[in-house]
């Protein structure tokens, strides 16, 4: 059969969560827009769902750096003020009435604080269904939405790489941009802290399972770096500072640049007839 007429396999692209340094999968978006790699399905947890529905309405990576960067004062990110103010003012600009109708199909992940479930939404309000996702226990509060109390989807499934998995199936293509990072070496330092680590601990354990069994390509944009709780501000917000928007952005993008290679070659492998 003529090369024209093979198709190429569907591609699903999973970002996980990782509170601040979310802006590493601005890098790898970037990356992929660069090289010209398609992405048929989008799925999304926690902080990533707020990047990712800003990047899916067509804003620019830098225009979302940007607002960040303007409101970057730790007490203003605690109250959550600054995911709703940004979502609200591109969501607007945009006029993005639902999720449903964004570029590329997406799939934000939370969970159902009610009924302890995991939901993966495809459709509904693109302010209060990514601020939900990102809801992260002990820090902010629920997100009610319709019949349901939101929380941050990483308390289940903080890399969905299964989810892409289903949107593409076996033949299909599913490239996981994972942020997790090992534990420093360290002892509890109040309960506070103590929950925050356990919570970790609860998602870490099928963490690695599940974006290793769904996963083709995976990119470690945090590889090497430890997570700290015995400072949760810095740990949770303190990404949010200026020079680390643009080193974590600067990080997944050069590390989906050392994918790249072997992403086409997956592509091309994986053309069927």
């Amino acid at each position: 059969m003529p090369e024209q007429n093979k198709k190429r396999p569907l591609i699903a692209l999973s970002l996980g969560g990782g509170g601040a340094k979310t802006f590493a999968h601005l890098g790898v978006l970037d990356a992929f827009k660069k090289h010209n790699i398609p992405i048929d399905f989008l799925i999304t947890c926690s902080a990533a769902s707020v990047v990712g529905i800003l990047y899916n309405s067509g804003i620019s990576s830098q225009e979302i750096k940007n607002e960040f960067k303007r409101k970057r004062k730790w007490l203003y990110i605690a109250r959550r003020s600054i995911f709703k103010r940004v979502l609200e003012k591109f969501i607007k600009q945009k006029n993005v009435i639902d999720i449903e109708n964004l570029k590329i199909p997406m799939s934000i992940i939370a969970v159902d604080l009610k009924t302890g479930q995991e939901i993966a939404f495809e459709k509904g309000s693109p302010l209060l269904i990514p601020l939900g996702s990102s809801a992260y226990p002990g820090i902010w509060q629920p997100v009610k939405y319709k019949n349901y109390e939101l929380i941050d989807g990483g308390v289940l499934n903080p890399d969905p790489a299964n989810v892409a998995r289903k949107k593409v199936g076996h033949n299909g293509l599913v490239i996981s941009v994972t942020l997790k990072m090992e534990f420093a070496e360290e002892s509890a330092k109040g309960r506070f802290n103590t929950v925050l680590k356990s919570l970790y601990l609860l998602s870490l354990k099928y963490r690695n399972k599940i974006i290793e069994k769904n996963s083709d390509i995976i990119i470690t944009p945090s590889n090497g770096l430890k997570i700290n709780f015995r400072d949760w501000k810095e740990t949770f917000l303190g990404y949010f500072s200026n020079n680390k928007i643009d080193k974590y952005y600067q990080k997944g993008f050069e590390e989906a640049e050392r994918k790249i290679i072997k992403i086409k070659e997956l592509i091309n492998y994986k053309k069927t007839y």
